[in-house]
C-alpha cells in the first residue's frame, strides 16, 4: 500500500480536524474540558495518531484547543486567533487603515451600546465607573490610559451579549490598542488634554444605566465620530 502523500495527509488532517470540532460541539464542551487522547481519537476514526496530531495543530492555530506537553489537550476560549492576525497585519502594512478601523468601530460598538444599555448588570456598571475612576488617576502614563480606555470600551461590548460581536472586539485588540495610543499621542502633541474624551465616557455610562438604548447609541457615535474626526486632521 502507497504511503500518503504530505498533501493526502494535510487533507485527512483537515477532515479529522473537523470531526473533532463536532465532537466538541455535539458533546457542549467548554472551555477546560480535556479530549481524548490521541491514541484514543485515530482509533476512533481509523486514522494514524499523527494525522490526529496535523488536526490538533491545525485546531490549536484557529485557537479551537489547547495542547499541552504530556497531558491531553483541551477546549480554548475559541478567540479568533486568523482574524486577530489579519487586523494585526493589516494595521502594519496599511497607515490609512486606522480610518477604516475606526468606520468598524462606528458600525460595531455604536450598535453594541445599545444592546448593552437594555442588557447591562450593576456589576457591570460598577466595574465600567472603577474603570474610568482609575482613569483620573494616572496622570502622564500613556500605556495605563490607553489600557484603561480599552477595557472601558470592551467592556461596554461585552455587556451587550453578543459572542460574535464580543469576538470581533477581541480580535481588534491589539490593533484598537495601536489606534488609540497614536490617538492618545496626537492629542498630547496639539497641546491637547484628554479630558473631552473623559468626559465623553462618562455620559456614556450615565447613557447605559439608563437603560435607554437610543440615548447609549448616540452617545457612543458622537464619541467615535469626534475621534474620527481626530485622525483625519478634521478638528
Amino acid at each position: 500500500m502507497a504511503e500518503a502523500t504530505p498533501r493526502d495527509r494535510a487533507l485527512l488532517g483537515t477532515r479529522i480536524a473537523g470531526l473533532i470540532t463536532e465532537y466538541i460541539r455535539a458533546r457542549g464542551l467548554t472551555e477546560g474540558d480535556e479530549l481524548p487522547s490521541e491514541a484514543r481519537l485515530a482509533d476512533e476514526y481509523g486514522v494514524s495518531q499523527r494525522v490526529v496530531r496535523d488536526a490538533f495543530r491545525s485546531l490549536t492555530q484557529q485557537g479551537v484547543i489547547r495542547t499541552r506537553q504530556g497531558k491531553r489537550a483541551v477546549v480554548s476560549e475559541l478567540r479568533p486567533v486568523a482574524v486577530h492576525s489579519y487586523f494585526r497585519l493589516a494595521m502594519e502594512a496599511d497607515a490609512a487603515a486606522i480610518d477604516e478601523l475606526v468606520e468598524l468601530r462606528l458600525a460595531l460598538e455604536t450598535k453594541a451600546a445599545g444592546l448593552a444599555a437594555t442588557r447591562i448588570t450593576a456589576a457591570e456598571l460598577d466595574e465600567l465607573r472603577a474603570v474610568l475612576d482609575e482613569v483620573e488617576h494616572v496622570g502622564d502614563d500613556l500605556r495605563r490610559r490607553v489600557q484603561l480606555d480599552l477595557a472601558f470600551h470592551i467592556g461596554v461590548v461585552k455587556a451587550a451579549r453578543n459572542r460574535f460581536f464580543s469576538g470581533v472586539i477581541e480580535a481588534l485588540s491589539e490593533a484598537l490598542a495601536a489606534e488609540r495610543e497614536r490617538g492618545k499621542e496626537l492629542t498630547e502633541a496639539l497641546g491637547e488634554s484628554h479630558a473631552e474624551s473623559d468626559a465623553e465616557h462618562r455620559a456614556l455610562l450615565l447613557g447605559l444605566g439608563t437603560g435607554d438604548a437610543a440615548l447609549a447609541e448616540q452617545q457612543m457615535r458622537a464619541h467615535l465620530q469626534r475621534v474620527q474626526r481626530a485622525f483625519r486632521g478634521e478638528d
